[in-house]
């Protein structure tokens, strides 16, 4: 992960912009339990606004197929899983990214609060024929509790 920011921040015509774009990113795939959010699932993308962060692909919530590994593919402060994850994680994925640790602090409650707003919302918005509604919302409700665990574990 830490050399992911430090790409961005040689290559990107707005390094700024799309550090903060990552650090987004990195927050939604923990606390929506993406654990295949590994590095080719990041891209740069070259066009005639110059190279930039590409939008987000490949997103899910790994957490809801119990057979798959919860393990994170890219590890956040040095731990690979939600339950692992406490202020001193925070305080290291910040170091090794090198963010300020108060940004990360409150993008994270920044993040898991409209996380936990937006859920059910988007969850409804998805519902079409050939979908299980009650998945749908099983899946919300999952993606709900991890974002009030998340939101947890920036606090010292």
């Amino acid at each position: 992960m830490e050399n992911c920011f430090a790409l961005l921040r040689r290559t990107a015509l707005r390094p700024a912009v799309d550090v903060l774009k990552l650090l987004d990113a990195v927050i939604f795939n923990l606390l929506v339990g993406n654990a295949d959010a590994h590095g080719k699932n990041f891209s740069i993308l070259y066009d005639e606004g110059g190279p930039r962060l590409a939008p987000l692909y490949d997103l899910l919530a790994t957490v809801a197929y119990p057979e798959l590994s919860p393990r994170l593919a890219m590890r956040v402060g040095r731990r690979s899983m939600l339950s692992e994850m406490d202020a001193k994680a925070w305080a290291a994925f910040a170091a090794g990214a090198t963010l300020g640790l108060p940004l990360v602090r409150r993008r994270v409650t920044e993040i898991s609060e409209t996380v936990k707003d937006q859920a059910q919302a988007v969850a409804r918005a998805l519902i079409q024929p050939g979908l299980d509604q009650q998945v749908l919302s099983r899946i919300a409700e999952l993606v709900v509790s991890r974002a009030e665990r998340c939101a947890l574990t920036v606090q010292a």
